[in-house]
């Protein structure tokens, strides 16, 4: 069977079995409720809006509180298909559809999945995907001259992204409820490069041009934050805590299509792209490469 194919049908079959799961869920248990539009009033049945409560007060998630606050705070907005999959320009996007303060990268590291990403991303700085990536966003930014230019030189995780990025790995959901999988869940860990871009001698057209001195790395996550997936489980909850697969009395069983129809109802619940804080490594030596 090609690849390809292979890939498909595994992904049929998971969201079968991701539908069924969200069906059996909505059979033997309550789903928490979207009626409430604050925490202002109060409800016999479990609400959604009372999700960050939960996380900050009883499951030290304060970061998965603060965003998801944010998004019930925020004006109507579905995220456009092509920001989830990260074909956009991110510089153009307006500021209200991102968040760059709530996620830092200290508070990232702290989990052993975030650290095996950018140990990953380390040993991969110079395989050719990486590199083509490299030389489509420098040309892209015009700093592939005829002379030596400083790259990566930005603050911002945004500007780097669009201005030095190298690579990215993707951080798989945990499995539970932790503070990371409250926060982010699913997400990916990308790098960008710091350092200077100059010409090759006698660099032939469609051939290598640039060598490219890497001396700082630049590690930081990127997001989406959006309930827009189908049959999307979110575990059960409740105003003790919440579990992740296995259905307790007395919990709500809560899932994306709940946070749509919130929505719709309120006219709040605005999706948003996170970009973290930079998490900076500097080299003991650059890393010559050429692109």
């Amino acid at each position: 069977m090609p690849e390809g194919t292979l890939a498909s049908v595994k992904k049929d079959a998971y969201d079968a079995l991701r539908s069924s799961y969200a069906s059996v869920s909505r059979t033997i248990s309550t789903e928490a409720a979207y009626t409430a539009k604050s925490q202002s009033a109060c409800f016999d049945q479990f609400q959604l809006i009372e999700i960050p409560e939960v996380m900050e007060k009883k499951m030290q998630a304060g970061v998965g509180a603060a965003l998801m606050r944010r998004w019930f705070a925020s004006p109507k907005f579905v995220l456009p298909e092509n920001w989830r999959a990260g074909d956009k320009d991110f510089l153009t996007v307006p500021s209200q559809h991102l968040d760059t303060a709530i996620v830092k990268m200290d508070w990232v590291r702290r989990f052993t999945r975030a650290n095996v990403a950018i140990s990953t991303l380390e040993r991969r700085l110079n395989t050719a995907l990486a590199l083509k990536e490299l030389r489509r966003v420098l040309k892209r930014q015009h700093f592939l001259t005829n002379g030596k230019e400083k790259i990566g030189q930005a603050e911002s995780a945004v500007v780097l992204h669009e201005t030095s990025h190298l690579n990215s790995v993707a951080v798989a959901y945990g499995g539970g409820v932790d503070p990371l999988d409250c926060g982010l869940a699913a997400f990916t860990m990308h790098v960008a490069v710091s350092g200077t871009a100059e010409p090759l001698a006698g660099a032939m057209p469609n051939q290598k041009s640039h060598r490219i001195s890497i001396e700082r790395l630049n590690f930081y996550v990127r997001d989406s934050y959006d309930f827009n997936t189908e049959d999307e489980p979110l575990g059960y909850w409740g105003r003790e805590g919440a579990s992740a697969s296995v259905f307790h009395v007395g919990m709500s069983y809560v899932e994306n299509r709940q946070f749509r129809l919130w929505r719709e109802r309120h006219g709040r619940g605005g999706d948003f792209i996170i970009f973290s804080d930079v998490y900076q490594k500097n080299l003991p030596r650059p890393i010559l490469v050429e692109i």
